[in-house]
């Protein structure tokens, strides 16, 4: 989603399969030298506090997440992931379901670069508003442990308080993310981001958010103890129960 750097649970680079195609570049070179590359793929996963860009998506409770994707060796890519949700108090627990499609190729020895369209729905959440949206993201990496991302939403929708209520909004936002990866060992690397989330057209404010961590990789098993927070921006907007610094525990299984 960082999936999340979800940097991870915050969206986009942990532990989500639409963070799982970015998430190849993440790993640690010894790992991914053994790596065989596969038509297609996928993720099932268990987070403590899914999270994008710093704000809480299940108001502090676990999600069970999951996917599938394919690659082409063109660099083409598609897949759709889906992950349950408690957006709001009350009724409005439900899923999330992003489908994608991107493309990904080499710069330079050191330098890939990514490219994708997301479309995220909720199906059937009981909400007065609908979160439906849409996103254009590009990331560069260097040697596979420095990544820099730009996104953009046309149809962005947020439910914040602003100017003393509570209200839904629509209107184009653009997040702009720096994440990276230190391996440690083969196995254990330390994680780290910082982004920035403008929702200026919507509330007149933006917000920044960031985190760290440390993941641990064992084959197909991978464990992620990530640190979370916002500014006091954040904490305007969206109430402190979705943006309160706090540890997200995360384990995945990649196929």
């Amino acid at each position: 989603m960082i999936s999340s750097v979800a940097l991870s649970p915050v969206r986009r680079w942990w532990p989500s399969v639409v963070a799982l195609c970015c998430l190849g570049p993440l790993l640690p070179q010894q790992a991914r030298a053994h790596d065989v590359p596969r038509a297609w793929g996928g993720s099932l996963a268990f987070t403590s506090d899914y999270r994008v860009r710093g704000v809480s998506q299940t108001r502090g409770e676990p999600a069970v997440q999951g996917g599938v994707h394919v690659r082409s060796s063109s660099g083409w890519m598609a897949g759709v992931w889906a992950s349950s949700i408690h957006r709001l108090p009350g009724r409005s627990k439900t899923a999330e379901v992003d489908a994608f499609l991107g493309f990904g190729w080499n710069v330079a020895p050191d330098w890939d670069a990514k490219l994708a369209f997301t479309h995220y729905w909720y199906p059937d959440d009981p909400a007065r508003a609908r979160y439906d949206y849409d996103e254009i993201a590009a990331s560069i990496a260097y040697r596979a442990q420095l990544i820099a991302t730009v996104t953009f939403s046309p149809n962005t929708t947020y439910f914040g308080y602003y100017e003393r209520s509570w209200q839904a909004e629509q209107a184009p936002s653009a997040s702009y993310e720096l994440t990276g990866m230190h391996p440690l060992t083969p196995s254990l690397s330390l994680t780290a981001g910082v982004g920035y989330n403008d929702l200026s057209h919507l509330f007149d404010h933006g917000y920044w958010y960031w985190n760290y961590g440390i993941a641990y990789a064992m084959g197909p098993l991978r464990l992620d103890l990530t640190r979370i927070d916002s500014d006091n921006t954040a904490a305007e907007l969206f109430g402190s129960t979705a943006t309160q610094a706090g540890w997200s525990a995360g384990i995945s299984w990649r196929f």
